[in-house]
């Protein structure tokens, strides 16, 4: 992409890489909510204009329904766009996929690796659980970190802004959405049903849960999924 970018000239050309990478986030964000129509009709010009953009690459991975189908490109992004935003994120779903398929050693030394190269990254946490839940705790890392100086003082008291969740259902029937909170909550769940308009057409979203951060749903998404035999995904409220 940098490679592209260094080729355009005109200020017109550079507009449009923007506003083409703008979309590519919105097309990942709409895939995320269950929402995958205009992101499926988008790829393939996507993947002309833009064929070595670690964006595209991979919302193209996120399309793909098989998870061992989509790992070469999340491998590639990891490979070639080591630097890219969306790196940690493909090293992400590598682990998850690896642990979802029970092949714990892959699991372990990806995770690895992912630990050492982004320590930053809010998604260890999320695959560190996946991983706990399924093909057991990675091992501890070797680096120390120092211990932070305690401060004495006064709690500061913040609005907590719970602006994620987790959808589990749209659909265009309210008895149906109804009917699959009732089931939820007998399980334990807090879910409940948010009427929205999707292309002039009424639907109702099936939600369950509230948190503070993307990365405190992901921690639930597998015990969520696990309880309601479904396929959750993390979308803002």
């Amino acid at each position: 992409m940098r490679h592209f970018i260094a080729a355009v000239i005109l200020i017109g050309g550079i507009s449009t890489l923007h506003a083409q990478q703008t979309n590519v986030k919105q097309y990942i964000q709409q895939v995320a909510a269950g929402w995958t129509t205009d992101a499926k009709k988008a790829l393939p010009d996507l993947l002309i204009d833009g064929p070595d953009d670690p964006a595209v690459l991979f919302l193209h991975a996120s399309l793909i329904d098989d998870p061992k189908k989509a790992s070469p490109l999340l491998e590639r992004i990891v490979e070639a766009f080591p630097k890219s935003e969306w790196a940690d994120d493909a090293m992400a779903r590598l682990v998850i996929v690896a642990a979802t398929k029970n092949d714990a050693d892959k699991a372990r030394k990806t995770f690895a690796t992912m630990r050492d190269q982004y320590s930053q990254s809010d998604l260890l946490p999320v695959v560190y659980e996946v991983m706990r839940s399924t093909v057991g705790a990675p091992a501890p890392s070797e680096k120390v970190v120092a211990p932070q100086p305690v401060k004495n003082a006064e709690p500061v008291l913040k609005n907590v802004t719970k602006s994620y969740t987790l959808a589990v259902m749209t659909t265009a029937d309210k008895s149906e959405a109804d009917k699959f909170v009732a089931k939820l909550k007998k399980k334990g769940l807090k879910a409940s049903v948010t009427p929205t308009t999707i292309r002039g057409q009424s639907k109702y979203f099936v939600r369950v849960g509230e948190y503070e951060t993307e990365s405190e749903a992901l921690k639930e998404l597998v015990l969520v999924r696990a309880a309601c035999d479904c396929k959750p995904v993390v979308t803002k409220k």
